[in-house]
């Protein structure tokens, strides 16, 4: 069945890339010349609601021409084109900039190089005529296998939000409305049409939310709903995830959009749900939603509350009062392409490096052999984020055979099976197998698996036996199985997705150009079933069929929709480990590097509103200049009920010239020594002592001190009465 599988996913990818490529916009990319009569009032979103009559009205409240939202043209209201995201605008034929994957983006822990990100995207849907782009994607990497683990930020809440909030406010700098997605848990791509996520409402709020809400702290302007349920309801139609929490808990007063072909109902999700259905009308058809008004089972004023959602996003990105293209603006441009190989550099985990094998120094006679499947391709995530490059870039393989002062040897697949291979592997000064997965392994609407292909494995195995400078480049969106060959490798890069910039980033951090900074965003457990999140998961992920992609999706008659039970509730990633002290290949937030930091005179204070401020000093001592991610725990000496051993609560991204040292300063609010009570249906402050840990990732903790916000505050107010 596993050939049968292979070939079945290639058709898969070869049909989403026909159905997911947009038609060339017809875009007209002058100013909206609004036709509204005059009028004292000042929203310019109120004042076209006004104007509209219930066929216009209807009318927009589904896409049109598979991403593009619907205008009135009497009263001069444009149509506004979407685009997918995140790692760059998917389907136009100009050669836009494509970036790392988001994940890559979110193992850089830098929220100023990800706001550059933002801005060059929303610089980009600006040359494009694109007003509405479709990302960031922030669903938490609760099982290792998801499929679009890549397209997301990892597996912590915390860092998901931080990396969402500076690439949010980048692309809306730019005058381009942001969508923050999939809202909510939607954590796996296994017939993602009829799961239903079962989550307590705890682990909804201080888990699979976080990242939502900090969006929205953000100002993000769209949010997309995911396609599966969450506790029996699907996200579409959800009265308390977007009624309750998203309107009224938050404040937020944009659009909320469907993904695609996610209804389920006419009447549920006008009540109750998404302001705009996506791609074309069919839940809301002009004629179902006219029924449904002759039988007052909807009114027009959850109508008109839908478009004023739409408008008001248009309104607060100025859409209206703006040229929808700006021929000033070259999308794919050298700079573009700078920010995007940025992220590259700044995304590659060192995982290991015994006797310090890399970075490879150079010498006469140096031969190094390459292998591996993903050597000779641009390897990519696939599915909806997926950008073809339209130029040509180099393989490693082609970038290796470019590099000066040393005899590069590319090895065919089975390079194994002969002799004078062998011979030739066994003799080289070091072997780079860069390995991993692609479009067709890992992708949207189906689960990846977790080992790594057979004959890779085979030949990484072979490769190590015969040399003892090996190095492993792996190249995936979540967590591998490494466990087989990892002690017979030296040294290991795990690079992600890069777009483009693969070759170059790779070569000038193997070469010692560029030094490794990128920090895991996940834990790499030594066993799939050492994820708690994985031991009631379906058997069966490893398998997709017709059924599972699009049985039932959109209709509520077909298949049976079956429970995924979140039962290891907060213990996701190294919430689990940590809590459990279990053993694992490589902890969240690890990452090395070709220097060594150090960590001195850690300090706390206490401000007059009651955040903590926490300090310490940082140094580079090695020889060659080099960046760090700062990242600080919080730990509950005495919990008055469970929860996770440590969370990050605050990080920052520090690069140090040799001997140079910088002061490192965190402020905390309350919000890091709170956690959700269910009883209360609210956050509340832990009354006891917590430990501030500061360190290199979650077990590698190089300095940790006490403080007790709660009674620091109720003192204070003891004093002020």
């Amino acid at each position: 069945m596993k050939w049968f599988q292979s070939k079945f996913k290639r058709f898969i990818q070869k049909k989403m890339k026909e159905r997911l490529s947009p038609d060339p916009p017809v875009v007209d990319g002058s100013t909206m010349q609004l036709n509204l009569p005059y009028s004292q009032e000042k929203s310019l979103a109120k004042r076209i609601l006004q104007e509209l009559d219930e066929e216009e009205k209807l009318s927009l409240l589904a896409g049109i021409n598979g991403f593009c939202i619907p205008g009135v043209a009497r009263l001069g209201l444009k149509p506004v084109w979407t685009s997918d995201a995140s790692m760059g605008l998917r389907g136009w034929k100009v050669p836009v900039t494509d970036f790392p994957a988001m994940v890559a983006m979110a193992a850089t822990f830098n929220r100023e190089l990800l706001a550059k990100v933002g801005m060059t995207l929303g610089r980009e849907c600006r040359a494009l005529g694109v007003g509405v782009l479709l990302g960031p994607g922030v669903n938490i990497a609760r099982v290792p296998v998801c499929g679009r683990n890549f397209e997301y930020c990892g597996e912590d809440p915390f860092l998901a939000g931080e990396i969402a909030f500076a690439y949010i406010q980048g692309v809306q700098s730019q005058g381009i409305v942001a969508t923050v997605k999939h809202y909510a848990c939607n954590n796996s791509e296994n017939d993602r049409h009829k799961s239903n996520s079962v989550v307590d409402e705890r682990s909804l709020r201080e888990i699979y939310l976080p990242a939502f809400k900090r969006s929205v702290e953000a100002g993000v302007l769209a949010v997309m709903t995911s396609y599966n349920q969450v506790n029996g309801t699907y996200c579409s139609e959800h009265p308390y995830l977007l009624n309750v929490i998203l309107r009224n808990e938050w404040g937020f007063d944009g659009l909320v959009l469907s993904d695609w072909d996610s209804l389920y109902s006419t009447e549920k999700a006008i009540k109750d749900g998404v302001d705009l259905e996506m791609p074309a009308a069919k839940w809301f058809a002009p004629v179902k939603v006219r029924r449904a008004l002759a039988e007052e089972t909807v009114s027009m004023d959850s109508i008109d509350a839908k478009l004023l959602h739409l408008f008001t996003s248009y309104e607060k990105a100025g859409l209206f009062s703006r040229p929808l293209v700006d021929p000033a603006i070259q999308a794919g441009c050298d700079e573009h392409r700078k920010i995007a190989l940025s992220v590259a550099k700044e995304a590659v985990v060192l995982l290991k490096n015994e006797q310090a094998l890399l970075p490879l120094k150079k010498h006469k006679g140096m031969v190094i052999c390459v292998s591996g499947s993903n050597a000779d391709k641009i390897a990519a995530g696939g599915g909806s984020s997926q950008i073809i490059p339209l130029l040509k870039t180099d393989s490693f393989a082609a970038a290796m055979l470019k590099e000066e002062g040393v005899q590069v040897v590319l090895l065919p697949s089975s390079w194994q099976k002969k002799k004078a291979l062998r011979d030739r592997v066994a003799s080289s000064d070091a072997v780079i197998m860069v390995t991993g997965f692609d479009h067709i392994l890992e992708s949207e609407v189906y689960d990846k698996v977790w080992s790594l292909p057979k004959a890779e494995v085979s030949e990484i195995k072979s490769a190590s036996k015969l040399n003892k400078h090996c190095i492993l480049v792996v190249q995936s969106g979540g967590a591998v199985h490494l466990s087989p060959f990892l002690d017979a490798i030296p040294s290991v890069l795990f690079a992600f997705f890069l777009g483009s910039s693969t070759s170059r980033s790779l070569t000038d951090l193997i070469f010692g150009r560029s030094n490794p900074s990128g920090k895991l965003p996940f834990t790499i457990a030594r066993e799939l079933s050492d994820y708690q999140s994985m031991r009631n998961y379906p058997s069966d992920y490893e398998s997709t069929s017709l059924k599972k992609i699009k049985g039932g999706q959109g209709d509520p008659t077909k298949r049976i929709v079956q429970d995924l039970e979140y039962r290891e509730a907060l213990m996701v990633g190294y919430r689990q480990f940590d809590t459990q002290r279990q053993g694992v290949l490589y902890p969240f937030g690890h990452g090395l590097s070709y220097t060594e930091f150090t960590y001195e005179d850690l300090r706390v204070a206490y401000t007059d509103d009651a955040k903590v401020l926490v300090s310490c000093s940082l140094q580079n001592r090695g020889e060659a200049e080099g960046s760090t991610v700062v990242q600080l725990y919080v730990h509950e000496l005495a919990p008055s009920f469970f929860g996770p051993d440590q969370e990050l609560k605050e990080f920052t991204k520090v690069t140090l010239a040799p001997k140079d040292t910088a002061k490192i300063a965190f402020e905390l609010s309350e919000e890091a020594f709170s956690h959700y009570r269910p009883d209360a249906w609210k956050f509340v402050v832990g009354t006891g002592q917590f430990e501030i840990r500061v360190g290199e990732s979650s077990r590698d903790i190089r300095l940790h001190t006490v403080v007790e916000p709660y009674k620091r505050k109720f003192s204070d107010n003891l004093q002020e009465g």
